[in-house]
């Protein structure tokens, strides 16, 4: 049989210059060359794309010629009516107006609305309360309910059997 011993082993330190990895499963000489060459493939590829686009904006840019001055002569024309945006009339003259003054203008008229009282029709008697006030006439009064059908016909009420599919409707006590 086998002897079995109690010891524990102890690495030596002298002997463990010759511990290292396995050097013939891996070639990292391959491995560099594969990198590099995928690294100048890739800037290949870039300069190759960037001379493409640059060439076909040449070619654009003889075939049709940018006409700096018919722009600028264009752009102080004011667009025929209906204008969606951008212009605002200011007594004889217009004035040019940006998009963020046009939604500050709007939310101010928004928020005039929904936070004063108003006539949505004066002549049907329908007003127009601020939110808060709203929800403090809600929070008084409470949201308003319909009876329920459970006391109507004598407690019972009319609900889909089971094997109906919803189309058929039995009574069923409360």
């Amino acid at each position: 049989m086998a002897e079995i011993t109690n010891k524990h082993h102890e690495p030596e330190a002298d002997n463990s210059s010759h511990v290292s990895h396995e050097r013939s499963d891996i070639d990292t000489f391959q491995i560099a060359i594969y990198g590099v060459g995928l690294v100048v493939s890739c800037l290949i590829a870039v300069v190759l794309v960037w001379g493409i686009f640059s060439f076909l904006a040449k070619r654009e840019d003889k075939v049709n010629p940018a006409n700096q001055p018919a722009m600028m002569k264009n752009r102080t024309q004011i667009p025929p009516e209906p204008r969606l945006s951008g212009i605002r009339s200011g007594g004889s003259t217009e004035l040019p107006v940006g998009p963020h003054v046009e939604m500050q203008e709007l939310r101010d008229s928004e928020a005039a609305i929904l936070d004063n009282y108003g006539w949505v029709d004066a002549s049907k008697g329908t007003a127009r309360v601020p939110i808060e006030a709203a929800i403090d006439m809600v929070a008084k009064k409470g949201l308003p309910s319909s009876p329920s059908a459970a006391g109507a016909d004598g407690g019972f009420r009319m609900i889909p059997s089971d094997a109906s599919s919803g189309k058929t409707l039995e009574k069923i006590s409360q």
